[in-house]
C-alpha cells in the first residue's frame, strides 16, 4: 500500500517562532481591549448609578406638593392636584351645625327704617271696594338693602366777628379741617380699605370709588390716602410689637415678598391677641433684629426650623410638627435605593407615632384637661424617636441630595424631639405653627394679585397698616372701624392692662 505525502511545505523552525511572536502580541492586543472593556463597563456602571439617583432626586422634586412639602396649594399644577388627604382622621361628628351649637338667620326687626303698606284691590268674591272695611290681619315682610349712596358735603363756615376794640377774632378750623376743599375721613378710610385690605390697586380702588359713590379720584389720592394712614397707626405697632415680645408663646413665620423688583422677605411674629409685620431685603438674622421682636423675646418661640431663628437662646424653642409630617410623608413617596423599604418603613412609623400623639392631645383639650395622661403618650413617644435613630442609621450613606435630604429629616426630628413635641407636654401651645402661616395668608395674597409692591415705601405702609389692621381683628374691632378711627386722627388702642 502506498502511502502519499503532503506536497504542502512544513514550517521552519524560523517562521513557527515567528508565527508565536504575532499570536502572542495579538493575544495581548485582545486582553488590553477586554481591559478597557471590562474598564468602560464599571464607568458605565457607576455613571448608571450616579444618573438613577439624580432622576430619583428629580422624581422626588416633581413630586412634591402642597400635600407632602411646605409649598402652597397654589402652586400645585392645575393638570396634577393631589387628592386631598385630610391627616386628622375622622372626628366622629355629622357634617354641619354641631349639636347644640346656636345657628345664625336673617331676622326681622322691631323698627324698619321705612315702612310700606300695600292695600288689597276689590274683593275677590263680590268685587266690592275695601278701602272703608275692617283690617283683618297683616303679613310683615321685611327688605334688608344698602341706601343709594350719596356723598354728603359737609360747609364749615369760620366767621370772624370785630370787637369793640378794633381787633378781629376769626373762629378755629375744627381738627382735620385743613384746606377749602378736602375729602373726609370716611372717603379717605373707605379707599384705604379697598387698597390695603380687599387688595385693589389704586387705579381700581379710584374706580370703585367713582362706580360706587361718584368720588372722583386720582391713583395717587389713593397712595397718598394709604401713607396718612401708615403714619398714623405707626405708634399702634410699636405697642403691638411691644405685646408681642412680652407674649408667653408667639409664632414666627416668613414668606417671599416681591417689592421694588427684587425678592424681599415678610417677617411676621404673631401671639393670640397681637400680629407684628415687617419688611426687610434679608430673610435670616439681620431682618429678625430689625423687627426687635424675637432679641427680646424670652417666651416659647414657635417656628418651622428655619436655622436663623435657633440664634436667640433666650427664647424656649418649639417646631412646627405639621411642618415634620409633611416632610416624612414625602419620604413615604420619594425613598429610593437599596433602603428605600426601610427608609419608608420608618418613616410611617414616625407619621403614625405623631398622629397618635395629636389624637391624645386633642382629646385632652376637649375634655379641658390641663395634660395629657403621661401613660398614653409614653409609647407613641418612644416609637418616634426609635423611628428617628433608625432613619438615621438608614439613610446613613447618603448616596445623592434626596437621600442626604431624608438623612438631615431624620437627624434633626432625632437630635430635636424635644421641641417637635413640646406641645405634647404643655397643651397651651398647638400641634402646628399655623396661627403664624394665617397672618402672611392675606399679604401673600396681596402679592398674586399685584405681582409686586412698586417701592419698599410702600411694603413697609402695607405691613403697618396691616398690623393694625389685623390685630384690631383679633380684639373684636373690625378693620374698616379701626381704619375710620385712624383717619379721624384717634387710631384705635388696644386694651392691654
Amino acid at each position: 500500500m502506498t502511502v502519499g505525502v503532503s506536497s504542502d511545505p512544513v514550517p521552519s523552525y524560523d517562521e513557527l517562532v515567528s508565527e508565536n511572536v504575532a499570536l502572542r502580541a495579538e493575544n495581548e492586543q485582545l486582553r488590553a481591549t477586554v481591559t478597557r472593556f471590562e474598564a468602560l463597563v464599571e464607568s458605565l456602571v457607576a455613571r448608571n448609578a450616579e444618573l438613577e439617583v439624580k432622576v430619583a432626586d428629580l422624581e422626588a422634586r416633581l413630586a412634591q406638593n402642597s400635600e407632602n412639602s411646605s409649598k402652597p396649594p397654589s402652586s400645585d399644577p392645575p393638570y396634577a392636584k393631589p387628592v386631598p388627604r385630610s391627616l386628622r382622621g375622622r372626628s366622629g361628628r355629622r357634617p354641619g351645625r354641631p349639636d347644640g351649637q346656636p345657628g345664625t338667620w336673617l331676622s326681622q326687626v322691631a323698627e324698619p327704617h321705612h315702612t310700606v303698606v300695600h292695600e288689597p284691590g276689590p274683593c275677590r268674591r263680590c268685587g266690592a271696594d275695601l278701602a272703608a272695611a275692617p283690617v283683618a290681619g297683616v303679613v310683615k315682610r321685611q327688605v334688608f338693602d344698602l341706601p343709594e349712596p350719596v356723598v354728603e358735603v359737609t360747609e364749615h363756615r369760620l366767621v370772624a366777628r370785630r370787637c369793640r376794640c378794633g381787633t378781629v377774632t376769626g373762629a378755629a378750623a375744627p381738627a382735620g379741617v385743613t384746606a377749602p376743599v378736602q375729602y373726609g375721613p370716611r372717603v379717605a378710610a373707605t379707599c384705604v380699605y379697598l387698597h390695603q385690605e380687599q387688595f385693589l390697586s389704586g387705579s381700581r380702588t379710584a374706580g370703585a370709588m367713582d362706580d360706587l359713590f361718584g368720588v372722583g379720584l386720582m391713583a395717587s389720592t389713593v397712595t397718598g390716602f394709604s401713607s396718612r394712614c401708615a403714619t398714623m397707626v405707626a405708634p399702634v405697632g410699636a405697642l403691638i410689637g411691644d405685646r408681642v415680645a412680652a407674649a408667653g408663646a408667639g409664632h414666627f413665620d416668613e414668606t417671599g415678598f416681591r417689592t421694588a423688583g427684587a425678592c424681599h422677605w415678610l417677617h411676621s411674629a404673631s401671639c393670640s391677641d397681637a400680629v407684628f409685620l415687617t419688611v426687610h431685603r434679608r430673610r435670616g438674622k439681620a431682618a429678625t433684629d430689625a423687627a426687635g421682636v424675637l432679641p427680646r423675646f424670652t417666651g416659647v418661640a414657635m417656628h418651622d426650623a428655619w436655622a436663623p431663628y435657633d440664634t436667640y437662646g433666650q427664647a424656649v424653642h418649639a417646631l412646627c410638627a405639621a411642618h415634620v409630617l409633611r416632610e416624612l410623608i414625602a419620604v413615604t413617596e420619594t425613598a429610593a435605593g437599596r433602603t428605600a423599604a426601610r427608609t419608608k418603613k420608618v418613616a410611617n412609623q414616625a407619621i403614625e407615632a405623631l398622629l397618635d400623639l395629636k389624637k391624645h392631645a386633642d382629646a385632652a383639650r376637649e375634655r379641658g384637661a390641663q395634660r395629657i395622661d403621661p401613660r398614653l403618650v409614653e409609647r407613641p413617644l418612644r416609637y418616634l424617636a426609635a423611628a428617628a435613630r433608625v432613619g438615621v442609621q438608614a439613610t446613613a450613606t447618603r448616596t445623592g441630595a434626596l437621600q442626604k435630604k431624608h438623612h438631615a429629616l431624620f437627624t434633626r426630628l432625632r437630635d430635636r424631639l424635644t421641641d417637635y413635641t413640646r406641645w405634647v407636654h404643655d397643651l397651651r401651645l398647638p400641634f402646628d405653627n399655623n396661627p403664624a402661616e394665617r397672618t402672611i395668608r392675606m399679604p401673600k395674597l396681596r402679592i398674586k394679585v399685584s405681582g409686586s409692591l412698586r417701592t419698599l415705601t410702600g411694603a413697609e405702609q402695607f405691613a403697618a397698616i396691616r398690623t393694625y389692621t389685623a390685630t384690631a381683628v383679633r380684639n373684636g374691632v373690625g378693620a374698616f372701624t379701626a381704619i375710620l378711627a385712624a383717619m379721624r386722627g384717634g387710631p384705635w388702642q388696644p386694651n392691654w392692662t
